[in-house]
């Protein structure tokens, strides 16, 4: 995914659609409110571990924004690299082909991933419909890999590292076959 990034060029546009939820790290761009169910369910089935200090009447908008968190400190542990001051925006399609159709719009080209993190922008593009929590924090990892090094490791080595947050983080919630 991140070499698709570095060959094209061009910039990606910016988030668009609804802001669903904010966060301290990301704010979250969908077409309707109830993305931010269907987010939650993609992302971790027990996201409330997440959304620790959570109130009872906390809104979805909120229980997303401090489960997104969450998932960034948890992946943030997993590297040993934390970046407190990042601040990014994850903008939710509601599936590949949207995604795709967001490309083709935009820019011209064919694109066949489900999700992607574009550094200049700071934006996960991620589609709803097949999102998990593996998806979703491998594409975090490319976030904090981009800023922590001052120059980015290679393509190849950040997929090795984000695919080993990605393993993790299924290992952890015994979704591993």
């Amino acid at each position: 995914m991140f070499v698709v990034l570095s060959l094209c060029g061009t910039a990606y546009a910016d988030p668009s659609g609804s802001r669903i939820a904010a966060g301290t790290h990301f704010t979250i761009y969908g077409d309707a409110p109830a993305d931010a169910y269907a987010l939650l369910a993609g992302i971790d089935a027990n996201y409330q571990a997440y959304a620790r200090g959570g109130q009872s009447g906390d809104s979805v908008g909120d229980m997303l924004g401090k489960a997104v968190d969450g998932l960034y400190q948890e992946v943030s542990d997993i590297l040993d690299i934390h970046i407190y001051s990042f601040k990014g925006a994850i903008k939710v399609f509601p599936d590949q082909p949207a995604l795709a159709r967001f490309f083709r719009q935009e820019h011209g080209m064919e694109f066949k991933e489900r999700s992607l993190y574009h550094f200049e922008k700071d934006v996960i593009y991620i589609s709803l419909a097949d999102v998990t929590v593996g998806m979703l924090g491998h594409e975090m990892a490319h976030a904090i890999i981009s800023h922590f090094f001052v120059v980015p490791p290679p393509a190849k080595v950040q997929e090795v590292l984000c695919g080993y947050v990605e393993y993790s983080l299924r290992k952890s919630r015994g979704s591993l076959p």
